[in-house]
């Protein structure tokens, strides 16, 4: 339709030098044009435009018809809105008449239930029967509505003036049960009390009572005052008629810090043993009788657990009456905690372990109490720069009588052995400084000198305090047995350090009766009768006389006078295989040496066992050493083809090296020993022995003799090896498979 527009813009482009009528004709013409065009549009498009007019006016009626529809239907709406506003409104009206009908027919039902059941409370005599009767009227009698109703205020102060009088007498009888133990009446009264929906507040006042009244109780204690002849009154306490009272202007009652201690302890007994013992058992009771109403259709879950709560406020207030006494008080508490816990345990046992106090009940009175006992101890170590017997008695004394009264109780017990250790490490640091160590304080070759002497005595006051102690732990250990605590095996592990000072005094005497023995005994190799083929049976060799009377010398006069005689066993057994040992292997690389000779060892193995009596009086106590020994006393005297024969490993009693040093000795002189080999001395050797304890190592060192003697005879073209060599060799390889 663009060809039909006429625009702003061909308007415009008429020229403005034209004049008025020019521009109106050429606007004319243009209008006629579009005029046309137009006309010549709607003949082109005459069907269409006469259907869409028909459609058009189609729609018109349609839409005549819909408004008159909806106005039809809007009118038909307002009469039927207009019947249910009635009808809704009459309904109300009737549901409005019909709830205060019902509400009046309620309220006189509750004012009838009211006047019925006050008619019954009035004619039963039953307490019990009467509680319930006030469990129902409970809910009538709050009514805001029946208060407002005359005919029945009357029947409302009845039954409020029955109820508080049944309360009260409840009360009564729940206390009165509770002090006489009967069971049934506090029951009954438990009974009455829930029926009032006030079991639980009646339970928390029972233990704020028994609170109250132990809080008292304690106070009075802490002052001083002796409340074992105070009777209870109510909740507070009343002196007895033959007790004194002061009053104003009397002069005030003095007492020492003896006869206060004397009765806060006898108080403070009483109240735990007597007074709460009495109020647990009555708490027990409470419980045994809460029990028991469960079974009467009372929800377990409503009931106050009066035995937790009481326990709890039990404990709660003693923390804190301990942590906020009077210092004298605390004092007082702190130096004789063994007295409260024995007061507390006496409790405990007496209600067969149902109330307990905690584990860490007292802890703040331990450290006063353990200063105390330290203290104590200390005093008799103090100024003692050399302990003695008198000391240790002293010592032993005190700490008995401190473990004794701790034994009540196990973390105290544990304490206070700690304590004890301590002190005994300071005693025995004492004797440690004063031991003499040095070649004067070790020497065995004269009587004991004066630093021995000394030592002698500081290793006995060691053993005499060790058996004291030993001796007070068996005294106790029956208390000890009823305790969990660990100090007795603590104590006894720490008895340790005196057998190692013990053991360090010996131990400097041994090592050089072992450097004189291991001189003795190689003197062996210079004995002119074990190499001569002289058979001389009659007594020991010169080297075993005088190791025996070395032994028994030094036995005698040096290690006699330890009183510690288990120490010295222990000692003398690893003294005697040391000998062993060192015997064995002198004896065994003994070369050159003769038939004769090998029957002289063999009868000084037997006076070996002689020599040893004084050392370790059973020799069988030595084991493996002592059937070595009588093992070599066989092995010295066979030929090579028997030693050969021995079993090699651990099902050995003779190591293999033992029996290879014997058929050394059978060789010739050209099948040269081990150490020999090496250019060792007999010395060297035994030091290399002692300080390698692998049985390979010292296989490896005959490997080498072994080895340079079958060079040699090779160097030399022999035709022919000794005739141990093979027997040797054939031994030596089972030896090291094994």
């Amino acid at each position: 339709m663009s060809n039909l527009e006429l625009d702003d813009e061909s308007i415009t482009n008429i020229d403005a030098n034209t004049t008025i009528q020019e521009q109106i004709q050429e606007l004319t013409r243009r209008l006629q044009n579009v005029n046309d065009d137009l006309h010549h549009q709607v003949r082109e498009k005459h069907d269409a435009l006469l259907q869409q007019a028909t459609h058009a006016g189609r729609f018109d009626v349609a839409l005549n018809t819909l408004a008159n529809d909806v106005e039809q239907i809007r009118g038909t709406g307002q009469k039927l809105k207009s019947q249910i506003d009635t009808q809704y409104q009459q309904v109300d009206n009737q549901t409005r008449i019909l709830g205060r009908l019902h509400e009046l027919s309620h309220l006189l039902r509750s004012a009838g239930t009211l006047l019925t059941l006050t008619a019954k409370l009035r004619s039963t005599k039953d307490v019990l029967k009467q509680a319930e009767l006030h469990y129902e009227l409970g809910q009538l009698v709050d009514d805001e509505d029946l208060k407002k109703i005359n005919f029945v205020q009357n029947a409302r102060t009845e039954v409020i003036s029955s109820r508080q009088k049944l309360r009260n007498l409840t009360q009564m009888q729940l206390v009165t049960g509770l002090q006489e133990r009967n069971e049934a009446l506090v029951i009954n009264a438990l009974k009455i009390v829930k029926n009032f929906n006030l079991l639980q507040k009646s339970l928390e006042n029972l233990v704020a009572t028994y609170i109250s009244d132990l809080e008292q109780s304690l106070r009075e204690c802490f002052a001083g005052t002796d409340i074992t002849v105070l009777t209870k009154s109510g909740n507070t306490l009343s002196p007895k008629p033959s007790v004194t009272v002061r009053g104003p202007g009397k002069t005030p009652m003095l007492t020492t810090t003896q006869n206060f201690r004397a009765k806060f302890w006898k108080s403070l007994h009483w109240l735990l043993y007597e007074e709460l013992y009495e109020s647990c058992e009555q708490v027990n009771l409470l419980k045994r009788a809460l029990d028991q109403i469960r079974q009467f259709g009372f929800d377990s879950t409503e009931i106050y657990d009066v035995h937790n709560h009481f326990w709890f406020a039990v404990q709660e207030l003693l923390r804190k009456s301990f942590t906020d006494s009077p210092a004298h008080v605390t004092q007082t508490l702190q130096e004789g905690l063994a007295k409260l816990l024995t007061s507390a345990r006496g409790f405990e046992q007496r209600l067969n372990g149902e109330f307990l106090f905690d584990n860490d009940m007292f802890s703040s009175l331990e450290v006063g109490y353990i200063s105390k006992c330290a203290a104590n101890m200390k005093a008799c170590l103090a100024g003692v720069d050399l302990p003695s017997n008198e000391t240790v008695d002293a010592f032993i004394r005190v700490a008995s009588t401190e473990l004794s009264a701790a034994l009540i109780d196990t973390r105290l017990t544990n304490s206070v052995g700690a304590v004890f250790i301590a002190c005994g490490k300071d005693l025995c640091t004492k004797l440690e400084s004063q031991i003499k160590l040095g070649p004067d304080s070790k020497q065995v070759v004269d009587i004991p000198n004066f630093q021995q002497t000394q030592n002698v005595i500081l290793a006995n006051i060691l053993y005499y305090f060790k058996d004291s102690v030993r001796r007070m732990l068996a005294d106790l250990n029956v208390q000890f047995s009823k305790s969990k605590s660990s100090a007795q095996q603590e104590i006894s592990k720490s008895l340790e350090q005196t057998n190692i000072l013990i053991g360090t005094i010996l131990q400097q005497i041994m090592d050089s009766i072992l450097s004189t023995i291991s001189i003795i005994l190689l003197s062996m190799h210079r004995e002119p009768g074990l190499s001569s083929e002289k058979i001389s049976t009659v007594g020991p060799s010169m080297y075993m006389k005088e190791l025996q009377e070395f032994i028994s010398r030094v036995w005698q006069n040096h290690i006699g006078p330890f009183e510690d005689k288990e120490m010295v066993a222990k000692c003398g057994h690893e003294l005697a295989k040391r000998c062993i040992e060192l015997f064995v292997h002198n004896m065994s690389i003994l070369r050159p040496i003769s038939d004769a000779g090998r029957q002289r060892l063999n009868n000084d193995c037997n006076h070996m066992e002689q020599a040893l009596k004084p050392i370790c009086s059973n020799l069988p106590d030595l084991g493996n050493s002592a059937r070595l020994l009588r093992a070599m006393s066989f092995l010295i005297v066979q030929p090579p083809q028997e030693l050969v024969k021995q079993s090699v490993g651990n099902d050995s009693l003779v190591p293999s090296y033992i029996v290879l040093f014997l058929l050394f000795g059978h060789a010739s002189a050209e099948l040269q020993s081990p150490h020999t080999t090496a250019n060792w001395s007999n010395e060297r050797l035994m030091e290399w022995l002692d300080g390698h304890t692998s049985d390979r190592e010292k296989l490896e060192l005959i490997s080498g003799a072994l080895q340079r003697y079958r060079d040699q005879v090779r160097r030399k073209k022999s035709e022919q090896y000794d005739d141990v060599y093979p027997l040797m060799v054939e031994f030596f390889e089972k030896a090291l498979k094994s």
